[in-house]
């Protein structure tokens, strides 16, 4: 039985304002790690799709244990593949935060999303840590998918989609923490394409996480699950 798109929208909101709360908190610690890890993934591969649709290959990605990446790309557009990983990661943790809320695919999702990163893993990912925990991550992804509840898969997509559209919004902590030092995004795009402070650059990508997030949460709570 389909409950009522208030009751949904209230639970809903009240579970996502939590994860979000969660995330903020720990996103430093060893609680969230797999999780931190995972959106890495994702924000490296944002960078490769964005190269392979601007005419540029992927060579290999790297992802170690601090949860820092890199994606070698060939060619493309660097004014596209530059601020690609958070625009890209935010993009996916807002279509898995819609389709999380608003089906009953948390199985599916999970597998899709822990066979997608085997298959990354295997052709593209070249450093030792990033190639096995790609591999586990992966497979612990899939294997939930296969044999766990909806509800944990549920709870666990919901922390993924949230940790990727925050992604972004957690950069800017450690931009103003460390500075310049580290070579980010917001650093490099501040170097090849548009010489604005990082901060910037790193404020300007943070503000679109949260409109893309409260864009998505929106679609997300509005619909009964179907």
């Amino acid at each position: 039985m389909m409950e009522s798109t208030g009751k949904l929208s209230r639970k809903r909101l009240a579970g996502l304002a939590a994860a979000m709360v969660f995330l903020w908190f720990v996103w430093d610690t060893p609680v969230v790690y797999p999780i931190r890890i995972f959106v890495t993934f994702l924000h490296e591969i944002s960078h490769g799709v964005a190269g392979v649709l601007t005419g540029g290959s992927v060579e290999k990605i790297t992802v170690e244990p601090n949860g820092s990446g890199l994606c070698f790309v060939r060619g493309g557009w660097r004014i596209a593949v530059l601020p690609a990983g958070y625009l890209g990661s935010m993009l996916s943790g807002c279509l898995i935060l819609i389709l999380t809320c608003r089906t009953r695919l948390d199985k599916i999702i999970s597998l899709v999303l822990g066979g997608g990163l085997i298959l990354v893993t295997l052709f593209y990912v070249r450093s030792f840590f990033g190639f096995w925990m790609g591999l586990v991550l992966g497979a612990a992804l899939a294997a939930s998918g296969r044999w766990l509840p909806e509800d944990v898969n549920d709870s666990v997509l919901t922390l993924i989609g949230m940790a990727s559209c925050l992604y972004a919004v957690f950069d800017i902590r450690t931009l103003f923490k460390i500075g310049v030092s580290v070579p980010n995004d917001a650093v490099m795009f501040s170097r090849e394409i548009l010489p604005l402070p990082p901060a910037v650059w790193a404020v300007v990508w943070g503000v679109a996480a949260l409109v893309c997030l409260a864009a998505a949460l929106k679609v997300a709570l509005e619909e009964k699950r179907t």
